[in-house]
């Protein structure tokens, strides 16, 4: 009777371990819509730059991702600039980072990177995805800054 009753309490705590592992591991599991389309815009909205990228069908990446301007964080301006980033492994967590240059393509610094751009992002629930764009100017370092924004698949 002894030993029915430890094989019967050894059995539960390993089906109570099994659920437990099984919770945390599907907590853990990010969010991303596999072969999605993520649309949305740099915060403030009012500043109409778009930022847009596909995960893969797996969902282990990030492709395609772009915005449609370079952020200027002073005075100054000019044509819309898109700029594509690199494609980016989703981390377990549902996190990225990408990264992308603009070379400048005329005047005297010519040939030269005019702006670094960083972008990181997480998936979240709902279909939905935020992160940070950071802008460097090497030429002009009082222009750079952070942007938060929101996508949607």
């Amino acid at each position: 009777m002894v030993s029915k009753l430890k094989v019967l309490s050894t059995a539960l705590a390993v089906c109570l371990a099994l659920v437990v592992v099984s919770a945390v591991a599907l907590a853990a599991k990010p969010n991303q819509v596999r072969g999605g389309t993520y649309m949305g815009t740099l915060l403030p909205a009012t500043r109409g730059i778009g930022v847009s990228f596909r995960v893969s069908s797996n969902g282990k990446k990030v492709t395609l991702l772009s915005i449609t301007n370079i952020p200027i964080y002073c005075s100054g301006g000019g044509p819309p600039i898109p700029i594509r980033f690199k494609d980016a492994a989703i981390s377990s967590k549902g996190a990225f980072t990408s990264k992308a240059n603009y070379v400048i393509k005329v005047g005297p610094l010519k040939g030269q990177i005019g702006e670094k751009l960083k972008i990181t992002g997480k998936f979240l629930k709902g279909r939905s995805e935020q992160g940070t764009l950071t802008t460097t100017y090497p030429h002009a370092a009082a222009c750079g800054g952070k942007s938060p924004y929101t996508t949607k698949a």
